[in-house]
């Protein structure tokens, strides 16, 4: 490995296991932009004058391709700022986002994938945990919650800027066909999103609710702090996954509603059963006993099942049939 490898390895937290496709990542000029600054922070005018060929708006395109940091007051022309290097889960970030696999091999994209799920994992492990336990401390990743459709749209109208930015973790395991451009931040790190109107979002936000898309963000936070909602999905969302491999999938991201069907005005469709990401409802037969019961009796003797649901031919029509759902008139709020 040679000495600017090592560099990418120990100073830029690249996996070890990426080196030999490091130039998908960076360019020459950006990889011994990194080995000068593998020792520590530099100011920007010594950096300039130690690295051959580089230029303000090289290293001004270097922050926003998520390689370094600029640290100071004057990051305008960049000459006046600290430059340190953002390490290689910032520039994965926005690679993924922006820029696409290239020609990198599945095995090697899974092994990434992976590699940046096991840091995140590990990032929140210590709130998700305490939350788990009973040891509720709020703050923090602790306060990620799956939000309703009009708890995400109040969130968006109160914040001062709306941007939009593609989804990181839909970029990074492409596992759904859902839309890419739908992640609404508060904040817009080093200038990259689309600043859009709040009427905008809302429309993007009623997008994805039809879509089935869960909309998580921090709610209970102020405006300037809740960093905005993204719109999940299971088979890609961080949250989701890491939740899972840390076994607290039951109560992190925070669950504040039971879902239920509202029997009387259900007419049996099953588009719940289909849009549900987490297959929490399914159409299955009424008991034998049901037809002759009272509505609500009806109603209760239709708790969870979970038969599948397929489309059936019309001589296997039933004359009644149940969505399997606990016997609720509304959401309600848990305790």
């Amino acid at each position: 490995m040679t000495a600017r490898d090592e560099a990418l390895v120990s100073a830029f937290g690249m996996p070890g296991f990426l080196v030999p496709w490091a130039d998908r990542f960076l360019e020459p000029l950006e990889s011994r932009l990194v080995e000068a600054l593998a020792a520590g922070p530099l100011p920007a005018a010594e950096l300039l004058a130690r690295v051959p060929g580089l230029t303000p708006g090289d290293l001004a395109r270097a922050h926003r391709r998520g390689i370094v940091d600029l640290e100071g007051d004057d990051q305008v022309d960049t000459v006046g700022a600290v430059v340190a290097l953002a390490g290689f889960h910032a520039r994965f970030d926005i690679w993924a986002m922006f820029e696409g696999w290239k020609d990198i091999p599945t095995e090697v994209a899974e092994r990434l994938n992976d590699w940046e799920l096991e840091h995140y994992a590990a990032g929140i492990a210590p709130a998700v945990m305490a939350l788990r336990d009973g040891r509720d401390r709020p703050g923090g990743d602790a306060d990620l919650s799956y939000l309703l459709l009009d708890e995400a749209e109040a969130l968006v109208c109160a914040a001062p800027r709306v941007y939009l930015w593609p989804c990181n973790c839909r970029a990074m395991f492409r596992r759904c066909r859902k839309p890419l451009d739908v992640c609404l931040r508060i904040d817009n790190d080093r200038g990259l999103g689309w600043e859009i109107s709040r009427e905008r979002a809302v429309e993007i936000l009623r997008e994805t609710d039809r879509g089935g898309l869960m909309h998580t963000g921090y709610a209970g936070r102020a405006a300037g702090e809740a960093g905005g909602v993204c719109n999940c999905c299971t088979g890609c969302c961080f949250p989701h996954l890491a939740a899972e491999r840390l076994g607290v999938a039951a109560v992190w991201p925070r669950r504040r509603y039971r879902a239920a069907v509202a029997a009387a005005t259900c007419t049996l469709c099953g588009r719940c059963v289909r849009r549900c990401p987490f297959a929490a409802l399914s159409l299955g037969d009424a008991p034998t006993d049901a037809a002759s019961a009272p509505p609500a009796a009806q109603r209760e003797r239709s708790r969870w099942s979970f038969s599948p649901l397929r489309r059936l031919r019309p001589d296997e029509r039933r004359p009644r049939r149940f969505v399997s759902v606990p016997p609720s008139g509304r959401p309600r709020r848990f305790p």
